[in-house]
């Protein structure tokens, strides 16, 4: 596979200089613009114009609801109707999010604290990371659960196909997902960081919402990368 980056990469992850935030003060648009299920809706309209068949077709998801929802955003004043595309019969309106980028306040969102608006927003992608895993597990074979300590004294709990074969981390089949423990020195823990980043950077690059995978044989994976340090 190629290397993506392109030099200037880390701007992929960043607004344009241009970009000119709005700051949310309603809760209602508050609450569309962090609950997991509304948000998703509206992510395709942002910046950018599309109908409702295009998000339809983009997220998957039944027409009629998709519809409902820009309803919904219209209401707020989320969304606005660009133009109208003539065909025969009924003109197809083409939709944009009012603002380009948005920023929405803690204090405004519809959760009593800040872990909580976390715990909801997570908890749809931990849903499905598990799901896709669980397909994982069982299509390779891994009929249970290998508990041991490892010769550097770290205890594992790993699926397994039988009690005689060991983990293998780098399986080519499936995937890898685990939560540990490590010890670090501040500077080490900055220069993970550099590592997993600089790993964002080289394989980040991705098509946008519904476009076609500029690549054959491209497929979708979820990245997930957290260095969190728990002694504060």
């Amino acid at each position: 596979m190629a290397d993506r980056d392109s030099g200037s990469s880390r701007e992929r992850f960043r607004p344009g200089h241009d970009v000119r935030f709005h700051s949310v003060t309603d809760p209602e648009q508050a609450r569309l613009l962090t609950e997991p299920d509304r948000l998703r809706l509206f992510r395709p309209f942002l910046a950018r114009e599309r109908t409702v068949s295009q998000v339809a077709a983009e997220t998957s998801t039944d027409l009629n609801r998709v519809l409902y929802r820009v309803r919904q955003y219209l209401a707020a004043g989320l969304l606005r109707i660009v133009r109208e595309e003539r065909r025969p019969g009924r003109p197809v309106k083409v939709y944009r999010s009012v603002h380009d980028a948005y920023f929405i306040p803690y204090e405004v969102t519809p959760f009593a604290t800040l872990e909580e608006r976390m715990l909801e927003q997570m908890l749809p992608a931990m849903r499905e990371r598990i799901r896709v895993q669980a397909r994982q597990i069982a299509k390779y074979g891994r009929v249970g659960q290998s508990l041991f300590r490892d010769e550097l004294g770290e205890v594992w709990f790993a699926s397994a196909t039988d009690a005689a074969l060991r983990t293998d981390w780098l399986d080519p089949h499936g995937g890898i997902d685990y939560w540990t423990e490590v010890w670090l020195t501040p500077k080490e823990a900055l220069e993970l960081r550099e590592v997993l980043y600089a790993a964002l950077e080289r394989f980040g690059a991705r098509p946008v919402e519904g476009e076609v995978p500029p690549e054959p044989g491209l497929r979708r994976f979820h990245f997930s990368v957290s260095t969190v340090p728990l002694d504060e």
